[in-house]
């Protein structure tokens, strides 16, 4: 697998499409060649990373990547919901090259649709915007056969085999990680992995290039030199550090009401109950007081690691059963 530096290789038609793929994709044009561009998602939360040593910003707390809030200048855990300010030095080798990485489908196919514009290429745009009903899963369906270039989510490594598929280009491995969830590493070694196995055990070899702005960050290595050992070892390492399961068990408690104020002052009260009960100090217990708002909601989040959860939350079963605003969950 071949992987290109996004800091070194760079096109005037965007910032995440490098001369080399604009290369590539005329190449396998010219010999009527199907491409696929691949992003995990169709969107994605801002990551922090740093250019100079690839360090990518995670949870203190978590081990989790932090995500950007530009209008609030921070990092955010989304599992814990800590946050710090957004640093101006990379916090491990002290350079300020840090990099704030964003990218998504449509941003793509805009691009790729004005640079192509007069060489008739048609451009097709496979994510869940495509199939939102029966009529454009079956539009869709059609599309994937007709299409030159197919920017894609992960919905492509599922029950679609189509032939001609030459190339396959990671457009950005690390938004991979930009997911705060313990196992986020895992899957997106995962995903790459299906997605490069998929189509080379179909009709013929295809070439899979991946792009990144870190290119010796210690997964991406894992994956391009298909290292399963070595990832697996580290992530067991890492889950046993931070007391993931299979080590521990990770419970979230999720209180969400209209008012702010009424969420943090429910979880405050309840946290202290929580403390109180561990008096051996066995269960670790992260509140984090900042809410994040959805549907006109605030929710704010406990964060529970441990052993035997399960019957330390029947100490609170009364909150949890009267209380339809609370949510536990289970990972």
């Amino acid at each position: 697998m071949l992987i290109i530096n996004l800091s070194q290789n760079k096109s005037w038609i965007n910032f995440y499409i490098s001369s080399t793929l604009i290369e590539n994709i005329e190449k396998n044009l010219e010999k009527n060649k199907k491409i696929i561009l691949y992003l995990n998602k169709r969107w994605s939360f801002s990551s922090l990373i740093c250019k100079d040593c690839q360090y990518y910003y995670k949870c203190k707390n978590c081990d989790v990547s932090l995500t950007v809030h530009d209008n609030q200048n921070k990092v955010t855990c989304h599992l814990c919901w800590a946050s710090w300010n957004t640093p101006i030095s990379c916090h491990k080798c002290n350079w300020n090259n840090l990099k704030k990485v964003w990218v998504w489908t449509k941003q793509i196919e805009d691009s790729l649709n004005n640079y192509f514009k007069e060489k008739n290429t048609l451009i097709f745009r496979f994510d869940l915007d495509a199939v939102k009903t029966k009529k454009a899963k079956k539009e869709a369906l059609e599309n994937l056969q007709k299409a030159n270039i197919i920017i894609a989510t992960k919905m492509i490594t599922t029950g679609f085999d189509f032939k001609d598929i030459w190339l396959i280009w990671i457009i950005l491995a690390e938004q991979e990680f930009s997911f705060s969830n313990y196992n986020t590493e895992e899957k997106a070694y995962t995903n790459i992995t299906q997605l490069i196995w998929r189509w080379n055990r179909l009709w013929e070899k295809t070439d899979i290039i991946m792009q990144t702005f870190i290119p010796d960050n210690e997964i991406i290595k894992s994956i391009s030199e298909k290292n399963y050992k070595t990832f697996f070892l580290d992530t067991l390492q890492e889950r046993k550090l931070f007391h993931y399961p299979p080590f521990s068990e990770l419970i979230i408690l999720e209180y969400r009401d209209k008012l702010e104020k009424k969420s943090l002052d429910f979880m405050l009260k309840l946290k202290d109950k929580l403390d109180q009960l561990n008096k051996n100090n066995e269960i670790e217990i992260i509140l984090n007081k900042e809410s994040f708002k959805k549907n006109n909601q605030y929710f704010i989040k406990i964060v529970l690691k441990g052993n035997n959860l399960r019957d330390f939350l029947q100490k609170i079963k009364n909150e949890i059963f009267r209380n339809s605003n609370l949510s536990v969950i289970f990972e």
